[in-house]
Formats: structure tokens, C-alpha cells, sequence
């Protein structure tokens, strides 16, 4: 049996036009990622299901449903495999965050809930014209990965 040989590390850093027939490269990059930091398919999916939430939040609520700018860093640590997503849409607004607990019915939140089950720790910040979204998820074999 042959000895596989290491992936090679994903770019670092891409920037698109937002549009819904670009994502698809956006997800493959996170995708490579996830597969190069070793995490299994089904984390794998959790992951690329709230990275897409961020984007589709971002393209409805930064830019209003418009094509609009999205630079998408990503490293990995010693402990987390790190996306950094950032806009120059309209600043976020936390006070129109709407949370909800698994299983809890009702309106809106549900998008939350899928970042959640993909990244264990989520940041918002606005840096001048830039809002600034952090997604991270500790890596496999780390503890809370």
C-alpha cells in the first residue's frame, strides 16, 4: 500500500464580486481547507453549511441583495481552522439578530443556528468601511474539536 501524500495548503486569501454563481468557487476553496486541516465529511458539510449562511447574510443583509465586494481570508492555527470574511456593505446591525434555540419554533434565526453547528466561535466587528466577519472552528483531535 502506497503512502498518500500530504495535501497541499489551499491559497490563503481570495477576493470575488458577490454574486450567487460565485460562491461555488468560495465553497470548494473552505471545502480544501477543511480537508486539509483534517476535519471528516459530516464536519466538513456543518462547516461549508454556515460558511454558505454567512455569505447568503451578507448578500441579502450587507448589500441588499446587489452583488457587492467579499474578501475571504483564511489560516489555520494551532488550535482553529480560521475564515475571516469582509464586506464593505451596510454596518451590521446586532440588535436585528435573531437568535433561536435548537428545536425552538418560530421566525427567523435559523441561519444563526447553522453558523453555530458549523463554527464554534463567531465575531463581528466593523473596522472603517469594512464589516469584518471571524468563523472559527477548533481543529479535530483538539479539545472541542
Amino acid at each position: 500500500m502506497a503512502l498518500s501524500q500530504p495535501l497541499p495548503t489551499p491559497e490563503a486569501s481570495v477576493e470575488i464580486e458577490l454574486a450567487p454563481p460565485r460562491l461555488h468557487g468560495l465553497r470548494q476553496l473552505a471545502e480544501r481547507w477543511a480537508l486539509h486541516t483534517g476535519f471528516n465529511d459530516a464536519d466538513t458539510g456543518r462547516l461549508l453549511a454556515g460558511l454558505d449562511e454567512a455569505l447568503a447574510n451578507i448578500h441579502l443583509h450587507a448589500y441588499g441583495g446587489r452583488p457587492g465586494p467579499v474578501r475571504i481570508e483564511i489560516r489555520q492555527t494551532g488550535e482553529e481552522l480560521i475564515f475571516e470574511l469582509f464586506d464593505q456593505g451596510k454596518a451590521f446591525a446586532p440588535e436585528r439578530i435573531v437568535s433561536r434555540l435548537p428545536g425552538e419554533i418560530g421566525q427567523g434565526g435559523w441561519g444563526m443556528l447553522m453558523m453555530q453547528a458549523g463554527f464554534h466561535r463567531i465575531e463581528r466587528r466593523r473596522a472603517g468601511d469594512k464589516n469584518i466577519l471571524l468563523l472559527a472552528r477548533t481543529l479535530p483531535g483538539k479539545k472541542g474539536g
